[in-house]
């Protein structure tokens, strides 16, 4: 009899939207088409998550003496020693576990893997990016990297696979913690079968940029557009609005809304992607930090083209030299992209549904499922 897969989800909570949680559930989507019937997944005992198509394993939270202990041992997630303690009741029954980040995986890798269980790290990005750019206090608000380098670094020479987002982050956890002979890139991809239905929606004359406006990684590129792109932006097309939304805008991004009569902010959407749908271009300033941008097919799914600054276009490089998809690295490159793409909107050769198509063959839940399948059911 087969013996079941594990998925460590608490990382996140699927039901609060967000990159981290869209990732989670893709693969959560995808390990449920390749081993039916044999997933369990850890979620947050909080989110009071049930999905019948798997049995549901809730983890509390820590309480802060469990924390500090944890800290010290390299367990920084509540699943630490609750999945090590989980494994070593019923090890018997599993033949592989989920984690996500080498950072998570760190201090308990090695124990679960001595129980003779396979352990496959998803890294969603290089972390030490992420948290220094987000400020992290494991990197003591982002003055040093070394705890979280210390911990990811055994999480992913200790893993039995690593699955990763993008080829550039591959290429740093290789360059920074040397060569893994198990690496693999699977990307990212959509959580459900079939396609988006493109609605009849007027297009407005407007730009999207979508993001969670209060995380601090996201702020700054934010603010350096509005300084160095937006007029510009403004230049080339003066009867055009920048529209900004997303999660809990910070005072910086709502007094710099404020500033610019071009942009409009809003906040906490409950349809963002009906309303990224409604702008003619998408735009992703995002030029800090590492792995994937996932709000980027929130424009793409729709048909939208799409101007991104190069740090951002990671994991989309199928698209390069796509007439809908163009990179920045400058100002210049910016008025550069901007133009093309008004021009193309307005040309014969537009096609939101060849964009959606070609969008969909790249990142459709069942391309997931194939590129996990080749690596996992060798």
């Amino acid at each position: 009899m087969n013996k079941q897969i594990l998925i460590d989800a608490t990382n996140v909570v699927l039901s609060i939207p967000g990159g981290g949680s869209f990732c989670t559930e893709a693969y959560i989507e995808a390990f449920l088409a390749l081993f039916p019937g044999r997933v369990d997944v850890l979620h947050p005992e909080e989110a009071h998550i049930k999905d019948s198509r798997y049995t549901t394993i809730d983890v509390p939270q820590r309480n802060w003496t469990q924390r500090v202990i944890g800290f010290f041992k390299g367990q920084f997630h509540r699943s630490g020693q609750y999945l090590v303690d989980y494994l070593r009741a019923h090890c018997d029954e599993y033949q592989m576990v989920m984690i996500s980040t080498g950072l998570y995986a760190g201090g308990i890798v090695d124990t679960i893997r001595a129980m003779g269980i396979q352990v496959v790290v998803l890294h969603h990005n290089y972390e030490p990016e992420f948290r220094m750019a987000s400020k992290s206090i494991l990197t003591l608000k982002g003055q040093t990297d070394f705890i979280v380098r210390y911990w990811e670094r055994k999480g992913y020479l200790g893993a039995d696979i690593n699955l990763f987002l993008t080829k550039q982050d591959k290429a740093k956890f290789e360059q920074e913690y040397g060569v893994h002979p198990r690496n693999f890139v699977t990307g990212i991809f959509e959580t459900k079968a079939g396609k988006q239905k493109i609605a009849n929606i007027q297009t407005s004359k407007s730009a999207a940029i979508t993001c969670a406006l209060g995380d601090i990684q996201n702020q700054a590129p934010l603010l350096r557009f509005a300084e160095v792109y937006l007029p510009i932006f403004h230049d080339l097309l003066p009867d055009w609005s920048v529209r900004i939304m997303g999660r809990n805008p910070s005072p910086a991004i709502q007094n710099m809304a404020n500033q610019h009569d071009s942009i409009t902010l809003i906040p906490n959407p409950t349809d963002i992607r009906s309303l990224a749908a409604e702008s003619a271009i998408y735009l992703c300033p995002m030029d800090i930090g590492g792995g994937l941008k996932l709000r980027l097919m929130d424009g793409l799914r729709t048909g939208r083209p799409v101007l991104v600054h190069e740090r951002a276009a990671r994991g989309y490089d199928a698209l390069i030299g796509e007439p809908f998809f163009y990179i920045y690295n400058n100002p210049k490159s910016f008025e550069k992209g901007l133009k093309q793409l008004v021009h193309y909107t307005q040309s014969p050769d537009y096609s939101r549904s060849a964009i959606q198509d070609k969008y969909y063959e790249l990142f459709s839940l069942e391309a997931g499922i194939k590129r996990l399948q080749s690596v996992l059911c060798e």
